[in-house]
């Protein structure tokens, strides 16, 4: 779950006390910075060759963090806890957790993002966790946004003796920030750290910011929200970082432009063949490669054809065109699909004729093998209702008779009561199911 990032050694004198009766000692240690692709987000200004203080004492189930902010757009991919002690660096001591949190109003954390429980700290290091999961198998990995706020805590297992030698976190020496240190005390719950603390407590994450992305003005006159490497082997021109394709203007190329009345084509610019009554064809065309007011077969989903329409028109019916001047002799519009429902339960989606094929039966156009109500079979494979049929063998005859007469007059908390003779559903077998049974007797659901 983590590495160690060390630092140099070497004690500086003297004691400090905090509010509540905790115990701060000088020390000095060296810092160790983010891969050079990451950010590393903090609240100290703890470097190396600098003093901090480390802090203690705590209780169990205590908690100690930071409210950071994210500089980018990214995601969370690590935390750092600096761990110190007086006598015990080099050892390692395992916590309850390290925490996660949104934001919430300070010093109160928002929902819980993740929890990483059990964390192993080294002594004399910085100790930085990339994975949720002890195996190394999951890493951390949540989405954060630029400016978004959110709380990193760490949660104590077992009290501390800092004065005895046992490790805890550090704070720096330059003052206590508003709003981005947090103590969970028990008696207490959330509180701001610091009213006990006069620095911030050492305590980091980072974040993997996305590549920087904006507007590229392609060679055919279009936009696109790109990088900057994927406007360029795009041969296009990338508009800077952050640009957006709403506040930028890409030079226009003449494009075809078709008119109705003669059914002609110019290649023109799209503003000027507006102006001119002309319908533009779109970025990248021209009349040379351009039909203008195609008309042909359009493909619809249940198999049947529609001659000589626009494109269109076969769109809005759900339709394939099938290309100008085709007809629907030629088109071979492909046989429609629909649920095909197996005797095991089983569904797939096919033609009526590969159904067939497979001795199951299909449910016809427009069905489908969604589930919808969880129950493991498709929702068009199940049976309808078959009212008055008690014994489920999709036929009301006498058995099914006998069956109502034998939980007649009975209702739910009963053991007389047979839930399948119930077929108004109303807690009780009574006249109104026998009025069921004998609307419906001598006649098959199938």
């Amino acid at each position: 779950m983590q590495r160690q990032l060390r630092w140099g050694t070497g004690l500086q004198t003297g004691l400090d006390r905090a509010g509540l009766g905790r115990l701060l000692l000088a020390t000095w240690i060296a810092t160790v910075p983010a891969a050079a692709d990451e950010v590393l987000v903090r609240n100290d200004s703890f470097d190396s060759g600098e003093s901090a203080y480390i802090v203690g004492d705590f209780v169990a189930g205590e908690h100690a963090g930071v409210r950071l902010t994210s500089p980018c757009d990214g995601a969370i991919v690590a935390v750092q806890v600096a761990w110190l002690s007086v006598s015990q660096n080099g050892q390692q001591v395992q916590q309850r957790a390290i925490h996660i949190y949104a934001n919430g109003p300070f010093p109160q954390p928002g929902q819980e993002l993740l929890v990483l429980n059990g964390p192993l700290l080294t002594a004399g290091a910085f100790n930085e966790f990339r994975y949720a999961d002890e195996a190394q198998t999951v890493p951390i990995d949540i989405a954060v946004t630029s400016g978004q706020r959110f709380y990193v805590t760490l949660e104590y297992d077992e009290a501390t003796n800092i004065q005895g030698g046992d490790p805890s976190i550090i704070r720096d020496v330059d003052g206590c920030q508003a709003g981005k240190n947090v103590l969970y005390a028990i008696p207490g719950g959330w509180q701001n750290f610091c009213l006990y603390l006069g620095g911030d407590v050492v305590i980091r994450a980072v974040v993997d910011c996305d590549s920087a992305s904006g507007a590229c003005c392609l060679s055919d006159g279009t936009c696109t929200v790109t990088t900057a490497g994927g406007c360029s082997a795009a041969g296009g021109t990338y508009q800077g970082d952050f640009s957006d394709c709403g506040s930028v203007n890409c030079p226009q190329l003449p494009q075809a432009c078709c008119f109705e009345s003669t059914g002609g084509c110019l290649n023109l610019l799209p503003g000027d063949c507006t102006n001119a009554g002309g319908v533009p064809g779109g970025a990248g065309t021209q009349c040379a490669t351009y039909e203008c007011f195609p008309r042909g077969a359009c493909c619809l989903p249940d198999g049947s054809c529609l001659e000589d329409v626009s494109p269109e028109a076969c769109t809005v019916q759900g339709g394939a065109f099938q290309g100008d001047g085709t007809t629907c002799a030629a088109a071979n519009c492909p046989d429609p699909v629909g649920a095909c429902c197996f005797g095991t339960g089983f569904c797939l989606v096919l033609t009526e004729a590969d159904c067939q094929k497979a001795g199951a039966t299909w449910m016809g156009f427009d069905t489908d093998c969604t589930d919808a109500s969880g129950n493991g079979q498709a929702d068009d494979c199940e049976a309808a209702p078959c009212p008055g049929d008690a014994n489920n063998d999709r036929v009301v005859d006498l058995a099914d008779l006998s069956i109502l007469l034998s939980s007649f007059g009975f209702c739910t908390g009963n053991p007389s009561y047979n839930p399948d003779a119930d077929f108004d559903v109303s807690g009780c077998v009574d006249l109104g199911d026998l009025g069921i049974e004998l609307a419906y007797f001598g006649t098959s659901c199938d």
